[in-house]
């Protein structure tokens, strides 16, 4: 068993080992071709530059083309520290990642460069001279110190730079982690208002059906309990997703009617007008959040019907007034203030807060008395959506 077990996480590493592996010699690769072109470019500057010194001073015998022949050999060792501090960083980001691991980084780096670059500047020194390498300890100890020191500042000069893109980096992923974080934190939230409105529509049906068993209307109150049962099935499948259709809203919304008409019989009456014909918008292809308009019809039945004893009319008005503009307009009667019903407004508050969150500034939802005629208005502004496209950016951010 326990051998059996090793050889699962053997397994399992060696999967997680071949992309890790891969991406390090893509990496290799791409940091050898960039490093290669950007020394390249920086000696044919420097064999200019020098070509049009030796012009103004008259040697002409300093053309370009020999200028080039000398310099050119002195820069692979330059091309390859540029390119082992990248793949040091591809591949132990922590000796770039604090004040002092980066300076015992840079104290060991440039130690063994200028080692090697001093014996290998001799040597090529010796080889362009027609010299034998046996003077090359001898050649050493002659050098001019203070062109090292400017070969220092060079490679140093190159380190500089691999620990600027180091910062960076680390500061591009420090930004896409809290960008994540309030993905993740958004989506929590978005996760807990939703949870709470599905319970809270439950809680309100089964009140529904309650009331129609007390009236002894017991084969009312079968179909209500078939009713609710789709009315949940699709709450069920919404939870699963942000976002729903504006045409899922509509027909969840006349389900939900059809189940509160059952309770008030005709005492319920709902008007619709709804956008339709040529030029109408495709209800089937905007976005919406699910259980959106249910809290608003659901507020405007408590407080419209409920406080006039279950007689009054709801009107419902779904348009696209403006292009990219969705406006749903809900009026009920407006209540006596003795016969306001109480209520902690969790549906509506809920609304608020998605809304915020998914929309911004984008979206407002409005609620008024209006004097004439006497009725109370809730008005919902969204900007319209592409369905798809929010679903395949939901599912690309899972």
């Amino acid at each position: 068993m326990r051998a059996h077990f090793s050889d699962v996480l053997a397994d399992r590493a060696a999967d997680s080992a071949g992309p890790r592996r891969t991406r390090l010699r893509r990496s290799a690769w791409r940091g050898l071709w960039v490093c290669t072109a950007v020394w390249l470019l920086f000696c044919l500057l420097l064999v200019l530059a020098q070509t049009n010194d030796a012009a103004k001073l008259g040697r002409t015998q300093l053309s370009f083309g020999v200028l080039l022949k000398d310099s050119l050999p002195l820069f692979p060792p330059f091309l390859l520290l540029s390119w082992c501090l990248f793949m040091q960083a591809q591949r132990w980001p922590r000796l770039w990642s604090s004040p002092a691991s980066l300076l015992k980084n840079f104290v060991v780096c440039m130690s063994v460069f200028m080692v090697v670059w001093t014996g290998y500047v001799s040597a090529i020194d010796l080889l362009q001279n027609g010299k034998p390498l046996s003077l090359w300890l001898q050649h050493i100890s002659s050098q001019r110190w203070f062109n090292r020191f400017y070969d220092f500042v060079l490679a140093s000069s190159a380190f500089a730079v691999q620990a600027g893109l180091c910062a960076l980096g680390a500061a591009r992923d420090r930004e896409m982690d809290w960008r994540r974080e309030q993905t993740d934190n958004l989506r929590l939230r978005l996760t807990l208002l939703q949870g709470q409105l599905e319970p809270h529509f439950l809680f309100n049906a089964l009140n529904s059906i309650s009331a129609l068993v007390r009236g002894s209307d017991r084969s009312t109150a079968l179909s209500a309990l078939s009713r609710v049962s789709e009315l949940l099935r699709y709450a069920l499948r919404a939870s699963r997703s942000h976002w729903v259709t504006v045409q899922d809203e509509l027909d969840f919304v006349r389900d939900y009617l059809v189940l509160q008409s059952l309770r008030f019989g005709d005492g319920l009456q709902v008007r619709w007008t709804l956008q339709e014909g040529p030029g109408a918008p495709a209800w089937a292809e905007i976005a919406c959040p699910p259980l959106l308009f249910q809290p608003l019809i659901e507020n405007a039945i408590r407080h419209g019907l409920e406080a006039h004893e279950g007689q009054g009319v709801i009107e419902l008005s779904l348009s696209c007034p403006e292009p990219g503009r969705l406006v749903f307009l809900i009026r009920n009667p407006l209540p006596a203030e003795t016969a306001r019903q109480p209520g902690h407004g969790l549906g509506l508050s809920a609304t608020r807060q998605r809304l915020s969150m998914l929309y911004g500034q984008q979206a407002q939802l409005r609620s008024q008395a209006m004097a004439l005629p006497a009725c109370f208005e809730t008005e919902l502004t969204l900007p319209c959506r592409d369905a798809v496209h929010e679903e395949d950016s939901e599912r690309a951010g899972r």
